[in-house]
């Protein structure tokens, strides 16, 4: 391996670890902060709202739409957790994202299909300034998701980092606590 590819290998690996970091401290502090904004907990319901409505109606190419080109979704499988030591449900950049949206029309893809029916109730908003600019919040998160005449209930929260005039999503954390017993095929959650 020449110097310069070992420069950007490590390079690389230092983002991917500052990353981690950074979701791992989002984690952590969700209990700790200060009573919210509540302004931006409205302007975050808004758009936590309108990301479940999407994601209820199977839009799922738009719902990949509203994501930033750096963005992570991780689904530890218990809180607190680090995604670089912790093992995760899910833990996707944008391309994984696009390829999981992907996987979801394909016929083949027999995980979803029948295709699950969700509804999620998204409560409890709260909101904070985030430090780059844009914002953090926390919500409650109930889906409710019917398959095969079968249903399950899966209750927790969820972080969001909404960026940019369109509140982006640079970043979401759904925290399940049933994951970490076991649920039934849970490659409906997104």
């Amino acid at each position: 391996m020449t110097k310069a590819l070992e420069s950007a290998v490590d390079s690389a690996s230092a983002a991917v670890l500052a990353r981690y970091d950074e979701l791992a401290a989002l984690l952590a502090t969700m209990g700790d902060r200060p009573r919210c904004d509540p302004d931006l907990s409205a302007v975050a319901t808004a758009a936590l709202l309108h990301e479940a409505r999407l994601l209820d109606a199977g839009r799922f190419e738009e719902w990949l739409g509203g994501w930033t080109d750096d963005a992570v979704l991780w689904v530890p499988l218990s809180a607190p957790a680090h995604p670089g030591r912790d093992q995760s449900l899910l833990l996707d950049d944008r391309r994984r994202l696009a390829e999981r949206v992907e996987w979801r029309r394909d016929p083949a893809a027999w995980g979803q299909q029948p295709p699950s029916l969700t509804a999620r109730v998204v409560g409890g908003v709260e909101a904070w300034p985030a430090p780059g600019g844009g914002l953090v919040a926390r919500s409650s998160l109930l889906i409710e998701e019917h398959r095969h005449g079968r249903r399950q209930q899966l209750a927790g929260y969820q972080v969001h980092e909404l960026v940019g005039d369109d509140l982006r999503r640079r970043t979401k954390i759904l925290v399940v606590a049933a994951l970490g017993t076991g649920v039934r095929n849970p490659s409906f959650l997104l």
